[in-house]
């Protein structure tokens, strides 16, 4: 170790030698230059260096860039609808906007409107609770109300797994007050409201039988409601699902139909997207490459799906794989090749992700290790050009969820909610100098304007650190000594990387109370500080004053 005297310090320093970050933090305000203080570069082996490239964008994500979904197969029993009429749920979604929340999945091929429906108890006693209120401040589900669909929400949970497991579905109807609490959760919310449609209603000869469509297009049009809209989910697996098949060129047929009828309806400016088709694979490529060339012109965003595992056998070694989370980048070049090819400078969205497929994998895609394929996913598609990556699911069944059914919000909420404040939709370039950025991989934006605390020009890098071993990142020289805050995520309690619950900066993160979320405070280094990153953790920087002109 090289100790330096008070003068010989700031000699080691110009020779690009530092404290121990621990040690900076420790000296606080003292200074760097204190009597008797000792400095030392971080051992060679855990540092990083790092190359930015700030010229210019490198795309411009949607502010809505992280959306989420809310799953068709809540409408199964719509008693549990009235879930979204609960103020703390409104306010983690709140949290999260700008954001679209899509209704679709699965279920929603099985799902069939009845305008004449009744609503159920439990519905009907939210109404009545809201009359002559303001629906977006009134309070919440009646707790008695509440209390009983919490209860029995997790037998809920696994007759909707055991119908996604067996691969058995039947249809279910919903009513107009089902649509009522969809619209004015996502409205009330802040969020934009894209409706999946049923697209296995067929006629003989196996055209789309656009009739329900029209009844939920007529009603939603008395209401005045503002809305976009999606037909069928992942039609690649139609055949399996409900022993039907449709190929590209006929959904794309349907696609031109649907969008007739939404220009004869007070939709005729609404949004369509699609196809929400399943990953690039032999059939699925077939299947979306045929949907491009007869319906794509028709469509505002190319749509697709994208899990990792299985999650009925991952393991915790997959979510901490970085083999397993570059197996994105191939689906992803794939998608854009075909969509460039057929329907040249149209927008590809994320329609639908997480980590897992089959509802998640349990105690793991609802745990701080989930954090790292979704905070990598994030970095990886506003990297390569993707628009809008939509989060399977803020609430619902499985384990791949924001959201529990008590409403507590879990790691991957904190992650995006932190997400949402701290990064802008200019994506630059960050890369790692040498044999690390495999496991120590980072990303950089421009960061969000609109947080009060940073200003044009700031940068925000993120980072994920998949070595079991401290890794201290070094900034390029240019932004050597600007002051950086630092926002740490990391597990809390005895669970380690299972933990449902997270620290920001040796802090638990919770809920202040129902309606009223955390301030998400940054921890100030001194400059010239490394940004240390622990063993298995995540987290954000942002680089104050940094005046990048592509950021203002």
């Amino acid at each position: 170790m090289l100790a330096c005297g008070k003068p010989g310090m700031l000699a080691c320093w110009k020779l690009g030698l530092r404290p121990p970050l621990l040690l900076l933090l420790l000296l606080g305000p003292l200074g760097p230059c204190s009597p008797g203080a000792p400095a030392a570069a971080a051992p060679a082996d855990d540092a990083a260096k790092l190359e930015f490239s700030t010229e210019r964008p490198l795309h411009l994500v949607s502010p809505a860039f992280l959306s989420f979904t809310i799953d068709a197969n809540l409408a199964t029993d719509p008693r549990f609808f009235t879930f979204l009429g609960s103020s703390k749920l409104r306010t983690l979604a709140r949290g999260l906007s700008p954001a679209y929340l899509r209704f679709g999945g699965t279920k929603a091929d099985f799902l069939i409107f009845d305008p004449k429906k009744e609503p159920a108890f439990e519905e009907r006693s939210y109404w009545l609770s809201q009359v002559n209120q303001d629906i977006c401040k009134s309070g919440s589900i009646p707790s008695d109300v509440e209390k009983k669909l919490q209860l029995e929400w997790p037998f809920q949970e696994q007759v909707l797994l055991r119908e996604q497991y067996q691969k058995k579905f039947t249809n279910n109807t919903y009513s107009k007050h089902s649509v009522d609490m969809l619209y004015t959760f996502a409205n009330c919310s802040g969020l934009n409201l894209i409706f999946g449609l049923n697209a296995l209603l067929r006629t003989a000869d196996m055209h789309w039988d656009s009739s329900n469509a029209q009844l939920l297009l007529d009603y939603c049009s008395s209401k005045n409601y503002d809305l976009s809209w999606e037909l069928g989910n992942e039609p690649n697996s139609f055949q399996r699902k409900a022993g039907i098949f449709i190929n590209g060129r006929q959904l794309g047929e349907d696609f031109i139909e649907l969008r007739k009828l939404l220009g004869k309806s007070a939709f005729k400016n609404a949004k369509l997207y699609g196809p929400d088709i399943g990953q690039p694979r032999r059939s699925t490529v077939k299947m979306l490459k045929s949907f491009l060339k007869a319906g794509g012109e028709v469509i505002d965003s190319v749509t697709w799906h994208h899990y990792y595992v299985n999650g009925r056998i991952a393991t915790k070694e997959d979510f901490l794989n970085p083999d397993i989370l570059d197996t994105f980048i191939s689906s992803v070049r794939e998608t854009f090749q075909i969509v460039e090819k057929i329907r040249p400078h149209k927008k590809v969205w994320l329609g639908e992700t997480s980590s897992a497929f089959g509802g998640g994998a349990p105690s793991l895609s609802n745990t701080f290790a989930a954090g790292f394929m979704w905070l990598d996913k994030l970095g990886l598609s506003a990297r390569m050009g993707i628009e809008v990556v939509m989060r399977q699911v803020l609430f619902g069944a499985g384990n791949y969820h924001l959201v529990d059914g008590n409403f507590e919000p879990l790691p991957d909420y904190w992650l995006s909610l932190l997400f949402k404040k701290l990064v802008g939709n200019k994506v630059l370039i960050a890369s790692v100098k040498g044999p690390d950025r495999h496991k120590l991989r980072v990303y950089l934006h421009c960061t969000n304007i609109n947080h009060p605390r940073y200003k044009e020009g700031d940068l925000t890098l993120y980072a994920l650190n998949l070595h079991n071993v401290t890794k201290h990142l070094k900034l390029p020289h240019h932004f050597f000594n600007n002051r950086v805050d630092k926002y740490l995520v990391k597990p809390s309690g005895p669970d380690g990387l299972l933990s449902k619950s997270v620290q920001l900066n040796d802090q638990i993160l919770k809920m202040v109370d129902e309606q009223t979320l955390p301030a998400l405070i940054g921890k100030p280094l001194l400059p010239r500080s490394s940004l240390g990153m622990p063993p298995f953790s995540y987290g954000f920087f942002v680089i104050r004053n940094a005046k990048v002109a592509a950021c203002i």
